[in-house]
C-alpha cells in the first residue's frame, strides 16, 4: 500500500514538472514574441527619427527660401518708396 501510494505521488509530481516544463517552454516562447515585436517597433522608430529628419531639413530649406522672398519683397518695396518719391 506505501509503495502504491508513493507511485501516484511520483506520478504526480512528474505531471506537475511537465506542467511546469510546458508553462516555462511557453513563457520563453512569449518573451521571444516580444523581444521580436520589441525589435520592430525599435526599427519603426528608426525609420520615423529618419523621416522626422528628412522634414526637419525640408523645413530649413523652406525657412531659407522664406528669407529669400522676404528680402526680394524688401527690394520690391524700396523700389516702390524710390517710384512713389518721384511722382510725389
Amino acid at each position: 500500500m506505501m509503495e502504491e501510494l508513493l507511485r501516484q505521488i511520483l506520478v504526480k509530481l512528474d505531471k506537475v514538472e511537465t506542467n511546469v516544463g510546458q508553462f516555462q517552454s511557453e513563457v520563453r516562447g512569449r518573451f521571444e514574441q516580444m523581444d521580436k515585436r520589441f525589435e520592430q517597433i525599435d526599427q519603426r522608430f528608426a525609420q520615423v527619427d529618419k523621416r522626422f529628419e528628412q522634414i526637419d531639413k525640408r523645413f530649413k530649406q523652406i525657412d531659407q527660401r522664406f528669407e529669400q522672398i522676404d528680402k526680394r519683397f524688401e527690394k520690391i518695396d524700396k523700389r516702390f518708396e524710390q517710384i512713389d518719391q518721384r511722382f510725389a
